[in-house]
């Protein structure tokens, strides 16, 4: 269980050593080629076990169901599409046409956008999502590791912890929104700036930064919480450094004995403050610092342009308290959850959003991290880290619950109100995400104290079986993972006939609601063809006044509507495939669709082909509708 670190590079390192002063977390761990890449074929295989058999159907099937994964990888294909064809109007997807800026309709994952410079098509963009699905589980677990690694734990306990991270019961239960489950890159960001900064490494520094850039670029679910954490961090780092208790440069220290904390008379000596990092390293952090900022300013102006046009894109406090809850989501994990789903079901019932707001930690992770917190961490987490991530689970825990803690929506109303972007966010939910790190975190830490415990007894009692450790550590992480690692489905994802590619745009597919249109997204992938209907996170009037006009398709109303649109083709599907519906306000039009089939379109200025399922209209000049619906922007 001996394991060889690092001494702490730079002038940290130095002053400590010069001055006799104990280490307060253990040094800067060596981290081997082969250990890195032990952890990364670990994390992939973990990855693949969790969701098989996805690794064997990528070109054709998805998980964990037909609703907003088919519509995300739409998403991904589109940006890497724009990013090689049309660069200067990335956010101006082919979707909610003639719309601009439609990609900010939802998280843009924008850093998923080289991925699809290569292959083009459903089948590839379906391929596409599902490797981004795996490698999002992956990083996870990867990310986690080293950060635990960083902090002081060791092998097992970062193995639990990127075990405790990567499959958190929360994580399974947003398992259909890839722009949530992608976390991976925030304990990998925090590992790098963390190393970098204790070795004083520009490189590690900058490429952490860049890391952080990465993270943020995936959408603001995640980059937002990111960003606050990484300012409250800053803040600790400044504070500790104004009282002297990070140390100084060697300059600084070797210059003044008032260096000590205690000057040879017995009285106080001034606090000598150094350099809170060199040189090199502070001009790589202003660098990587302007890059972030660049990447959150280009990717907020069309949410803020969007928030302006659109009256309903603004997050009112009745739809924040719509995906809110109590102290129930504490103990209230997904139904999808194999352990504690039916266990915690009856908590589940007093849960508003049962898949947003399932906050139960696991109770193998919860009782390791107790572990974690209460243990003696001198030779692994340091106590005052060990009382920041517990602190941090509580605040965390406590906002997750959005307005639904308090009648007046406090303390989460003052974030909503007062904090730059919380206005924005719809789930407070997500911000549960940095809770499961930090329980991670704690987890990981009572596991190195239970591989510690289990190492002592079996030197103490013959026979001795040096492999206990391990054994103990290996089996909490197998732990960890089951009661973790949810239920998915892997449904076949319906792809277009042959008749339909090619049909110029802009097309309306039908029937239209919430549900299918995100199948129609999918379609448009195939040429990325306009379509006048999408799916995103706001009521769109102009968007419903179309859908609500088809009701009668295809009639005279109908036909001058699609007119008012521009729209050129019509793709009616006789069948559909079994899909997630949207509760409360989806309705498919026409609402009958074998009776829409058979209506006659003479006299209407429309032609009309039936191919296999599919009957294709051609809409032709004529009279459009007069007058725009309400509220069109």
């Amino acid at each position: 269980m001996h394991e060889r670190h690092d001494a702490p590079a730079g002038p940290a390192g130095a002053v400590g050593r010069l001055l006799g002063e104990p280490q307060r977390w253990r040094p800067s761990p060596s981290l081997s080629g082969r250990e890195l890449g032990l952890v990364a074929l670990a994390s992939v295989v973990l990855a693949v076990i969790v969701t098989w058999p996805l690794v064997l159907h990528l070109p054709s099937r998805i998980s964990p169901d037909l609703g907003d994964p088919v519509r995300t990888a739409w998403e991904v294909a589109w940006v890497g599409h724009a990013m090689l064809h049309s660069p200067l109007h990335i956010f101006d997807a082919n979707t909610f046409y003639p719309h601009p800026l439609s990609l900010a309709f939802s998280d843009s994952l924008l850093g998923y956008g080289p991925a699809a410079f290569f292959g083009s098509g459903t089948v590839a963009a379906l391929v596409r999502y599902n490797l981004l699905f795996l490698f999002a589980w992956s990083l996870c677990f990867f990310g986690a590791y080293l950060l635990a690694r960083e902090l002081g734990l060791g092998r097992l306990g970062g193995a639990a912890a990127g075990a405790a991270f990567a499959y958190a019961p929360y994580r399974v239960t947003e398992a259909g929104h890839l722009h949530v489950i992608s976390s991976g890159g925030i304990p990998l960001a925090l590992f790098l700036l963390l190393r970098g900064y204790r070795r004083s490494s520009p490189a590690l520094v900058g490429v952490g930064w860049l890391v952080s850039a990465w993270q943020i670029s995936l959408g603001f679910t995640l980059g937002m919480q990111y960003a606050y954490l990484l300012a409250v961090l800053g803040l600790l780092a400044l504070y500790a450094w104004w009282r002297g208790r990070l140390r100084p440069s060697v300059q600084a220290a070797t210059a003044s004995p008032a260096g000590t904390q205690r000057a040879s008379n017995g009285a106080a000596a001034p606090v000598v403050r150094g350099p809170l990092v060199v040189r090199s390293v502070l001009v790589v952090t202003l660098v990587g610092v302007a890059v972030m900022g660049g990447v959150t300013a280009y990717q907020a102006r069309p949410y803020l342009k969007i928030a302006d046009d659109y009256p309903t894109a603004k997050r009112t406090i009745k739809e924040v308290k719509t995906y809110s809850s109590g102290p129930a989501a504490l103990v209230a994990a997904s139904s999808e959850n194999r352990v504690w789903g039916d266990v915690t079901s009856t908590a589940r019932d007093h849960v508003h959003s049962k898949n947003e707001s399932v906050f139960f930690p696991g109770g193998v992770i919860l009782l390791l991290a107790l572990a974690g917190l209460l243990g003696a961490g001198g030779a692994m987490l340091t106590r005052r880290l060990r009382l920041g991530l517990g602190l941090g689970i509580v605040v965390v825990s406590v906002l997750a619950m959005g307005m639904g803690l308090t009648g007046a929506g406090y303390p989460y109303r003052l974030l909503y109100d007062y904090a730059p972007g919380w206005n924005g966010v719809r789930v407070p939910g997500r911000i549960f995400t940095l809770g499961t790190l930090f329980y991670a975190l704690l987890a990981g830490a009572g596991v190195a104290q239970l591989a510690r415990l289990a190492e002592r007894r079996a030197r103490s009692a013959p026979p001795r079986v040096p492999a206990v450790p391990a054994i103990v550590g290996v089996v909490l992480a197998i732990g960890i993972v089951g009661e973790g690692a949810g239920h998915m489905e892997h449904p076949v994802v319906p792809q277009p006939q042959r008749a339909e590619v090619g049909l110029p745009g802009p097309l309306l597919d039908l029937p239209t609601d919430g549900a299918a249109d995100r199948v129609w997204q999918y379609f448009s992938t195939n040429g990325f063809y306009d379509i006048p209907i999408g799916n995103s996170t706001f009521d769109m009037p102009a968007v419903d006044d179309l859908r609500g006009g088809m009701s009668g398709f295809p009639d005279q109303a109908s036909v001058e509507k699609l007119r008012y649109y521009r729209i050129k083709t019509v793709v009616l599907h006789l069948k559909m495939p079994k899909l997630p519906g949207i509760v409360g306000y989806a309705l498919a039009e026409p609402p009958d669709v074998p009776a829409a089939a058979a209506r006659p379109v003479a006299g209407l200025g429309v032609t009309r082909e039936r191919v296999g399922s599919l009957v294709v209209y051609r809409i032709g000049p004529g009279p459009a509708a007069l007058h725009p619906p309400a509220g069109t922007p």
